[in-house]
């Protein structure tokens, strides 16, 4: 082998073990990727002080700050309506955004997101007017039965505070959690945890994909305790995520509901006892 050849060899077998170098050590590649850091907040925006409720849109008859959260309460002696912590930073379009949450009692409750406020319809409604209840679940009671919706609460309604829109179901028994839903509207609940589902124009919305058994995926979510969410809307792509767990899409083609940006926030829901409680809040906006 000539000298010219023997060094050409030789440069490619360093750059060869140099590349293959790269890759052990975790480059990209062959690599699988790493999983995300939750407390990785480069790029994002802590949108709640921890201590005050400043940047918030709420009933000051609602909410307020303990420990370190965001909370409402619903007790027997003081039933709270359905009532929404508002951000107060405007309308939000394709965005990320973390928060932890905790549920107590038998609360019920939801994350809003590109929603929005309807006073008008509210007063027609009435002051203790409520969303439209859930349709009954298969094989059970319907939405809400046995939570004493029909008693008046201490604390009513506000318009001012009631968001309609896309969101994250969230309650305390989590049959529901993690379900993407459309609060106030038609077709109100629209993927189901486990699923991927495309939702287009006069069709009913259609399972496109698995993403896990809904029972077992719930056994993920931890009752009575702190869950992080993560929900990412990027155009019509809606996931939602939570404890790293992946547990609904939703391909929005609807253009009858779709809606590009809106309000977000998160509920106290009527009919039930219990505490709501929100901390480490962080947005991306992309």
């Amino acid at each position: 082998m000539s000298r010219r050849r023997r060094l050409t060899v030789s440069a490619f077998g360093l750059v060869l073990a140099a590349t293959v170098g790269i890759f052990a050590q975790g480059g990209r590649g062959f690599s699988r990727p790493e999983p995300l850091d939750a407390n990785d907040h480069t790029g994002w925006t802590s949108i709640f002080d921890g201590a005050t409720l400043k940047g918030w849109n709420v009933n000051p008859a609602v909410w307020t700050v303990e420990n370190g959260a965001i909370t409402a309460a619903s007790t027997a002696e003081r039933m709270i309506g359905s009532s929404y912590a508002i951000w107060d930073g405007g309308e939000v379009a394709d965005f990320e955004w973390k928060l932890e949450v905790k549920l107590d009692g038998d609360i019920h409750s939801g994350i809003a997101y590109r929603s929005w406020t309807d006073p008008n319809r509210a007063a027609t409604l009435g002051p203790a007017a409520q969303p439209p209840p859930a349709p009954p679940r298969a094989g059970g009671p319907a939405a809400g039965a046995g939570r004493g919706r029909g008693a008046p609460p201490q604390v009513p309604v506000d318009p001012r505070w009631t968001l309609y829109g896309p969101g994250m179901d969230n309650d305390a028994d989590r049959r529901n959690t993690g379900n993407v839903e459309d609060r106030g509207t038609a077709r109100r609940f629209v993927s189901w945890r486990g699923s991927a589902v495309r939702a287009e124009a006069g069709k009913l919305p259609r399972v496109v994909g698995s993403l896990g058994d809904p029972a077992a995926l719930m056994e993920l979510i931890k009752a009575g305790d702190w869950n992080q969410f993560h929900i990412i809307a990027r155009g019509n792509h809606l996931t939602h995520i939570i404890n790293g767990q992946v547990m609904a899409v939703l391909i929005d083609e609807d253009q009858t509901f779709f809606t590009p940006k809106g309000l977000i926030g998160w509920s106290i829901e009527a009919g039930a006892t219990g505490r709501v409680s929100v901390r480490n809040i962080w947005l991306k906006k992309l």
